[in-house]
């Protein structure tokens, strides 16, 4: 991954290097294998089933068994010590591995405004995230293993990268089959997160601005500060673009950095080569321990445990979810439409329950991703001579 991954370090105690590699990458593996192994048992009960059956969380799923083999390839590709062919396959799945998780984490991104904002249906879309994620991979990393640009870097490092001669025509292989293409999914990331916050503040004043006088005092209490309204969403959905920008952004800089500075036959480590490259290794080693804790706490995967523990209440609180969460619920605030608009609702039983005055919750049949469009809360009641029904929209599992 990095130019001389042990020349750096020959400043500092011989024994840092191993143990920061070591130190981030077990945690990070251990706790990816045990999240897999609770996927799958969660998948596999049909108990908690539904919860997972996201396009979000597939994704997800594909990205930590990514990680495992990043972690795996990027541990012997630091501290193995190869040289022959071993080695430019290693540097290949390292960088392979690499690349398919910036891009699968990219589609996440992705998939939040296409559900939400532009209706898209995720399910369709899911083949499209999976074949061009692979598509990227190969074209990127294909041409530089077959052309013999990955291999055993010509200074005593014992280390697997890209190892042309030539600086400047590394740095381009470089740029070309890496570090733009993680840049570009990182920014994609960042983009899909504020089209998400311009969503969700476009549609809080357009609401505000539609409501009728008979809501106004509803509206108002409930309007607030968009951003502190919505402050669970946004701090959950933009925990992945931040966690990708300081992992990949510090990364390719580094890496930049040392491909332009430093000649593949001359090496001379400063004590800021050192530092720089030290937050390097550990931006590389901590990949899989963070991703790891971040899907740890993913909703549906919080809701699927819950499920499996408390299997008894799962009729009464199938669509309440965990206190404290940081839910990828968008919850879109209330509004009102007639009572003729209920009818085209092919429900019979929740429009009998609005008609006797009681709360009643009902899940239409089709959603966006090909389960629940949405879900909603209807009270019903009377203004003047205007017959209503409020709709508490909660419409989004992505």
């Amino acid at each position: 991954m990095l130019v001389s991954l042990r020349a750096r370090f020959e400043s500092l105690d011989p024994q840092t290097y191993p143990r920061l590699i070591l130190g981030l990458l077990v945690p990070g593996l251990v706790l990816t294998t045990a999240l897999l192994a609770l996927f799958g048992y969660a998948a596999w009960n049909i108990v908690s089933r539904r919860y997972l059956d996201r396009v979000s969380f597939r994704l997800l799923t594909y990205a930590l068994v990514v990680h495992l083999i990043f972690g795996v390839s990027f541990a012997m590709n630091a501290l193995g010590g190869y040289s022959d062919w071993r080695c430019s396959f290693l540097a290949f799945t390292t960088n392979l591995s690499l690349i398919f998780s910036s891009c699968i984490f990219f589609c996440m991104a992705l998939n939040v405004p296409l559900v939400v904002v532009y209706k898209i249906s995720g399910q369709a879309m899911e083949k499209y995230y999976v074949a061009g994620t692979t598509l990227i991979c190969l074209i990127c990393n294909v041409p530089p293993y077959a052309s013999g640009n990955l291999g055993h870097v010509l200074i005593p490092t014992k280390t697997c990268w890209y190892n042309n001669a030539d600086p400047e025509a590394r740095f381009r292989w470089i740029v070309g089959t890496q570090t733009s293409w993680t840049i570009i999914m990182t920014v994609g990331e960042i983009v899909a997160f504020l089209i998400i916050i311009g969503y969700l503040v476009t549609h809080e004043f357009h609401l505000l601005r539609h409501s009728t006088t008979t809501e106004a005092t509803y509206s108002s209490e409930g309007a607030g500060s968009t951003i502190l309204k919505f402050r669970n969403i946004i701090l959950r959905i933009g925990l992945y673009p931040l966690v990708s920008c300081l992992l990949n952004v510090t990364l390719n800089g580094i890496d930049l950095y040392a491909s332009r500075k430093y000649k593949m036959e001359a090496f001379e480590l400063t004590k800021l080569d050192s530092e720089l490259m030290l937050v390097g290794m550990a931006s590389c080693a901590g990949r899989p321990l963070i991703y790891g804790l971040l899907a740890a706490t993913d909703p549906s995967f919080i809701r699927a445990l819950y499920a499996l523990r408390h299997p008894d209440a799962e009729t009464e609180t199938q669509f309440c979810r965990p206190s404290g969460c940081l839910s990828t619920i968008v919850e879109i605030p209330p509004h009102v439409i007639s009572f003729d608009d209920a009818e085209t609702l092919d429900n019979d039983h929740a429009r009998l329950e609005c008609m006797r005055g009681r709360e009643s919750s009902i899940t239409p049949p089709h959603d966006l991703e090909g389960g629940k469009k949405w879900r909603s809360y209807f009270r019903y009641g009377t203004s003047g001579a205007t017959t209503s029904l409020s709709v508490d929209v909660v419409p989004y599992h992505i």
